[in-house]
């Protein structure tokens, strides 16, 4: 286990080994960190009193990742990267006279080549402080940049780029379902995986750019959700012209029913359907008051964008990437 603090230089630092129970009280406690904040605000306006209950469990679980070995060696035991063992990729709390934070390696897609560092939650003041400090713990996997969630907004500089958004509405709030769209079974999952297939066959060749950020169901995930009753075809008086599928899950803390899969069969796009297919999604279930309808958008995918705030979702929190160089490219 590598535990991580500092002298008053906030770029030197040293290392010991203490148990994270001793490391906990010896510092501030990062529920009062500031990068919180916002977190906690949609926390209580989302779920009441649970919501802090859900965004301290949540935090817990990455705290205890600064030991999961089990945690690490699912990136180790896949990965061989010159001079990396497998404490390398635990959970690290970093603490400074500049500021604290609570991070770890990921790789976008799971895709090594693409390295960045996760910022679970941090209390830096300076950005370009931040940035030195994950540039020199993380230094032996090379990462171009480090990942930030935010309220929509709130870090305006040069060189940040938008990952995703996260999108979310109470059933009951989402605007009415539309005349003419609505959903059923499909009657062969196959038929769903050959609409799926031409989808992302035609975005590699639209917009690869999108295309290398987002991925497609696979068969299993799409026989599980239609075993379950999970994916819907999108149905129209004249054919199928898409699907969406939905299961409960949960975006970090924020739990609800999340949109896992969605697409509009190639022809048929243009038509607003997939926002009338969460709107009739949104009838059937409206009577239940507390159900939330959540999802991630990748931040290339503005019709995704349209579709959300046309069912009547809003885009409550930013994954933004911030470059360690300040001339890094997104992942």
């Amino acid at each position: 286990m590598k535990t991580w603090f500092s002298d008053k230089n906030p770029l030197t630092v040293t290392s010991r080994r203490r148990s994270v129970n001793d490391r906990i009280r010896a510092v501030p406690d990062p529920r009062s960190w500031p990068s919180l904040d916002d977190e906690r605000h949609l926390a209580d306006e989302l779920f009441g009193e649970r919501g802090q209950t859900l965004l301290d469990s949540w935090l817990e679980q990455q705290l205890s990742r600064l030991d999961d070995t089990a945690f690490a060696r699912s990136f180790s035991d896949h990965i061989d990267l010159p001079g990396v063992g497998v404490d390398d990729y635990l959970h690290r709390r970093i603490d400074t006279s500049a500021g604290s934070l609570l991070g770890g390696i990921r790789f976008y897609g799971r895709d090594i080549n693409r390295p960045f560092v996760e910022i679970v939650a941090h209390s830096f003041t300076n950005i370009d402080r931040l940035r030195d400090c994950v540039s020199q713990e993380w230094s032996m996997f090379a990462a171009p940049l480090l990942r930030l969630q935010t309220r929509p907004g709130r870090l305006i500089h040069a060189d940040v780029v938008l990952d995703e958004n996260v999108y979310v509405a109470r059933y009951r709030d989402m605007h009415s379902p539309g005349p003419g769209v609505w959903l059923e079974r499909f009657d062969e999952v196959d038929d769903a995986e050959a609409l799926v297939s031409a989808r992302y066959r035609c975005l590699a060749a639209d917009d690869p750019a999108l295309a290398r950020n987002v991925f497609r169901a696979t068969a299993a995930d799409l026989r599980d959700w239609h075993s379950f009753g999970q994916l819907h075809a999108i149905r129209t008086h004249e054919a199928v012209v898409g699907l969406i599928a939905v299961a409960p899950g949960r975006i970090g803390w924020i739990e609800g029913d999340e949109i896992n899969e969605e697409v509009v069969a190639v022809g048929h796009r243009g038509h607003g359907y997939a926002a009338l297919a969460q709107r009739a999604l949104a009838g059937r279930r409206a009577t239940d008051k507390a159900e939330l309808l959540v999802g991630t958008i990748d931040g290339r995918n503005v019709a995704s964008r349209k579709t959300a705030e046309a069912a009547g979702r809003r885009r409550v929190l930013d994954a933004v990437f911030v470059p360690l160089d300040r001339a890094s490219a997104t992942p």
